[in-house]
C-alpha cells in the first residue's frame, strides 16, 4: 500500500472524506492493474476489441455454486448514497442545512465557517469549533434528530455474518504464442476500501488526539458533562449579579463622622440636637422618571443627579441661622403621632424634609426643581421686598410697585419649602416679603392692596395664609395680629350663603371659597393663637352642598351620588374636574371621612376621567388634585403622582433668564397669571410630600 501523509486537511467535511476515499481507491486500482490487459469503457466511441479473437484474454468473475459467470465492469463507479460508511462505525445526516455524523462515540459536524469537524455538546445544543472558535446553535429539529442519529449510531447484536467464497476466476486461455498469462485478479474491492479507510481514520485519529491534549481542557470537558444543566446556570447568573454588586458599591466612599457647628450665639439655653451625619451626596434615590426620553449615558446621568444634590441642598442648610430649629425627638414625635391641624406643616423640618420625600413618592429631581423654582423666585423680588406679577424683570427699578397677590404667591412655596424668616437659604428674601405684607395691610385686616378688583380676595386669601404659616412654623408673635385682622375680614367679607367672591359680600364661587377655607385651614393650625369663627365653616359647608354638579363616568349612565362633582356656581353648575378638586379638600378639612362614598366617587371620577395629560394642562386643577390625592392616599395618590410628577418636572425651563420658571403659556388660564403664578402654583405641587402633614394617614419615620 502506498503511504499517505498524517497532516490535518484544511477544510473537511463528508464530500472532502467521500472524494478522499474514492482517489484512494483509484490509486489502489492503478497500482494492481497488470500492464497486459486493456479495460476499454462503454462510453468510448472507438471499436472495442473482438473478444471471441483467441489473441483477447476473458476474465470472468463468478461466485461458488453461481450457473453464469458475471463480467467485469467495464468502469468502476461509486457513489455516496451505496456507500456502506457501516464498517467505519460512521452515521451521518443532514438538518436544516447542518451535517452532522457520529465519528466513533462522538457526534460531529461541520464548522459553517472553517468547515472543520466539531464536536456537538448536545446536552448544551452548542458545538464549539477547535479551529476559529465559532460557536453554532442547534435549533430544536437539528437537536431531535441528532438524538435519533445517536441511537441509531449504536451497537446492535446481530448475527456473524457468513464469510464469503472466494471468487473463482475462470481463465480462458488463448494461443500461446499471441498472449503472455495474465497477472493475478487485483484485490477485492472491500479491501481497497478498508485501506482507504485507514488512511482517512488516521486523520480522525490525530484530531481527537489535538482536541485532548489539553489536560484542562479535559477536565473541563468532564466536569460539564457530569454537572446539571441549571447548576451551571444559577453558577454564571451568580457570579454576574456578584460583578454588579461590586460595580455599583465601588465607587461608594466611607463618609467621617462630622459636626456642622453654627456661629449663631445666644445667651438663652437650650436642649441641644442629636448628631448629624451630614452627607453631601444627599441620599436621595431618584428614578429619573422625568429624564426617561433622554438620551443619556452613565456618566451623564451621574453628571445630572450630581447637579441636582447640589440644588437640593440649596434649601436643606443653613449655615447661619437667626433661631434654632425646635428638638428633633419631639418633631418627629408630632408627626407620628399627634393628631389635628396644629402638626400640619411639622413635616417641613428641613431634617425630616428629605425622608419625607423618599417615603411619600417624591425624588431627587423633584426638590432640585423644588430649589431652582425658589431660585428664580427670588431673583425677580423686587427692591421694596415684594412682587408685582406684571413687569417683573424690572425689579431693579426703585420705583417698581409690588402687588399683595405675585407677593403672596412667592412665598406660598418659600414657607412651602421650610423658608422662614428666621431659618433657610432664603430667609432675606422671606423676611422682605413678610414685611412689606404686613406693611400693607390695612386696619381692618383687608390685605387687597393693589389688588381690589376680581383678583381681590383672592390675593386676601393667599396672603392671610401666608401670615397664618409664617406665624405656625417659627410661633413668632409678631404675627399674630395681623394673622388675627385678615382672618376677621375673611369671616366678615362671606356672603350670607356661605360663599365668597371676587368682592367682599358678593354672592360666592367655588374657586374663590377654596383660598378662604385653605386660609382658614392654615390659621387652625397656629392652634390657640388665632381664632376661627365655627360659623364660617358651617356656612362655607352649606355652600358647597349648593354648587354640587350631576355627573357620570364617561361611557356610563349611571349618575354619580350627590356631592360627588362640582360646579363653580349655584346658577352654573357645570361638572369640573378642577373645582371638583378644590371642593373636595374643602370638605376634607371640614370633616369628611376617608369611607364617605361621595369622597370615594370623586376620587374615582377624577382618576378615570381627568387624570392629568400634556394635551390640555391645568395648573390650577394640578395644584388642587395633587393635595386631594396626597391626603387620601394608598394606591390613588401613587396613581396620580406617578402622572403628575414628570410632567411638572417636563415643564420646567432649564435654561436661560427663565431657568427655574414655568410659561404661563403653557398652561390653561396660565396668562391670566403670569409666570410667577403659574411657578409658585407648580413649585407648591412638588412640595407636596412634605408640605402638609396627611389627614387621612399617618407617617411613619426611621
Amino acid at each position: 500500500m502506498p503511504s499517505y501523509s498524517k497532516s490535518i486537511p484544511k477544510s473537511w467535511s463528508v464530500d472532502s472524506l467521500i472524494e478522499r476515499r474514492l482517489k484512494l481507491y483509484e490509486k489502489a486500482v492503478e497500482d494492481q492493474r497488470p500492464p497486459s490487459i486493456e479495460f476499454v469503457g462503454l462510453e468510448q466511441d472507438r471499436r472495442e476489441p473482438d473478444l471471441k479473437s483467441p489473441s483477447v484474454a476473458r476474465i470472468t468473475l463468478s461466485q461458488p455454486g453461481s450457473a453464469e459467470p458475471t463480467p467485469a465492469p467495464s468502469t468502476l463507479m461509486v457513489e455516496s448514497e451505496h456507500l456502506d460508511v457501516s464498517e467505519t462505525g460512521t452515521h451521518e445526516l443532514e438538518v436544516d442545512g447542518q451535517r452532522m455524523w457520529i465519528s466513533g462515540s462522538a457526534l460531529m459536524c461541520a464548522c459553517p465557517d472553517c468547515h472543520a469537524p466539531t464536536t456537538i455538546r448536545l446536552w448544551l445544543r452548542l458545538a464549539d469549533c477547535w479551529r476559529c472558535q465559532t460557536s453554532v446553535s442547534l435549533t430544536e429539529q437539528q437537536v431531535q434528530s441528532a438524538t435519533q442519529l445517536r441511537e441509531k449510531s449504536q451497537p446492535q447484536p446481530v448475527e456473524a455474518p457468513a464469510v464469503p467464497a472466494k471468487p473463482v476466476v475462470e481463465i480462458i486461455q488463448a494461443e500461446p504464442n499471441r498472449l503472455p498469462l495474465p497477472a493475478p485478479p487485483p484485490p477485492p474491492i472491500n479491501a481497497m476500501i478498508d485501506a482507504a479507510d485507514g488512511a482517512i481514520d488516521g486523520h480522525s485519529n490525530e484530531l481527537n488526539q489535538l482536541a485532548r491534549r489539553s489536560i484542562f481542557a479535559g477536565m473541563l470537558r468532564h466536569g460539564f458533562r457530569s454537572v446539571p444543566a441549571w447548576l451551571v446556570s444559577l453558577v454564571i447568573h451568580f457570579v454576574i449579579l456578584l460583578i454588579l454588586a461590586l460595580i455599583m458599591l465601588g465607587d461608594r466612599a466611607f463618609l467621617p463622622e462630622s459636626i456642622t457647628l453654627s456661629s449663631f450665639l445666644s445667651s438663652d439655653d437650650t436642649e441641644g440636637g442629636e448628631l448629624v451625619i451630614d452627607d453631601p451626596a444627599f441620599r436621595l434615590q431618584d428614578d429619573l422618571a422625568a429624564k426617561s426620553k433622554m438620551d443619556m449615558n452613565d456618566q451623564e446621568k451621574r453628571n445630572v443627579l450630581q447637579k441636582a444634590n447640589r440644588d437640593a441642598l440649596e434649601i436643606q442648610q443653613d449655615m447661619a441661622p437667626a433661631s434654632s430649629l425646635p428638638n428633633l425627638d419631639a418633631v418627629k414625635k408630632n408627626i407620628t403621632t399627634a393628631a389635628g391641624p396644629s402638626m400640619s406643616f411639622a413635616t417641613r423640618d428641613p431634617r425630616v424634609r428629605s425622608e419625607m420625600v423618599r417615603k411619600q413618592g417624591g425624588t431627587t429631581l423633584t426638590e432640585a426643581a423644588v430649589s431652582r423654582g425658589l431660585r428664580w423666585l427670588a431673583s425677580v423680588q423686587n427692591k421694596d421686598g415684594g412682587w408685582s406679577l406684571k413687569n417683573y424683570s424690572l425689579r431693579d427699578d426703585n420705583k417698581k410697585r409690588s402687588d399683595v397677590m405675585a407677593t403672596s404667591l412667592a412665598l406660598l412655596p418659600m414657607l412651602g419649602a421650610g423658608q422662614t424668616h428666621e431659618y433657610g437659604h432664603y430667609k432675606d428674601v422671606v423676611a422682605g416679603g413678610l414685611k412689606w405684607l404686613m406693611e400693607h395691610q390695612k386696619p381692618n385686616g383687608d390685605m387687597r392692596s393693589g389688588n381690589e378688583g376680581n383678583q381681590g380676595m383672592y390675593a386676601h386669601g393667599q396672603a392671610t395664609i401666608v401670615l397664618c404659616e409664617a406665624l405656625a412654623l417659627t410661633g413668632d408673635q409678631q404675627f399674630i395680629e395681623p394673622a388675627q385682622k385678615a382672618i376677621r375680614f375673611i369671616e366678615a367679607a362671606q356672603h350670607g350663603k356661605g360663599g365668597w367672591r371676587y368682592r367682599p359680600n358678593t354672592p360666592g364661587d367655588t374657586s374663590v371659597l377654596g383660598w378662604q377655607m385653605m386660609a382658614l385651614q392654615s390659621a387652625k393650625a397656629c392652634g390657640e393663637a388665632i381664632d376661627v369663627d365655627e360659623s364660617t365653616l358651617k356656612l362655607a359647608d352649606y355652600f358647597l352642598d349648593q354648587v354640587t354638579a350631576k355627573a357620570r363616568f364617561s361611557g356610563r349612565k349611571t349618575e354619580l351620588p350627590d356631592g360627588s362633582v362640582y360646579g363653580y356656581m349655584p346658577q352654573n353648575r357645570k361638572p369640573s374636574a378642577a373645582l371638583t378638586a378644590e371642593a373636595i379638600l374643602c370638605r376634607m378639612y371640614l370633616g369628611w371621612e376617608k369611607n364617605d362614598p361621595r369622597l370615594d366617587m370623586s376620587i374615582k371620577w377624577l382618576l378615570a376621567d381627568h387624570l392629568p395629560s400634556s394635551r390640555k394642562p391645568n395648573l390650577y386643577y394640578w395644584y388642587y388634585g395633587t393635595q386631594t390625592m396626597h391626603h387620601y392616599g394608598g394606591p390613588s395618590w401613587r396613581k396620580w403622582n406617578d402622572r403628575v410628577r414628570p410632567l411638572l418636572l417636563s415643564m420646567q425651563k432649564n435654561s436661560g433668564r427663565f431657568a427655574g420658571s414655568w410659561s404661563p403659556s403653557e398652561f390653561e388660564w396660565g396668562a391670566r397669571g403670569g409666570r410667577i403664578y403659574t411657578t409658585s402654583l407648580a413649585v407648591c405641587s412638588l412640595e407636596v410630600y412634605y408640605r402638609h402633614l396627611p389627614i387621612f394617614h399617618k407617617i411613619e419615620l426611621d
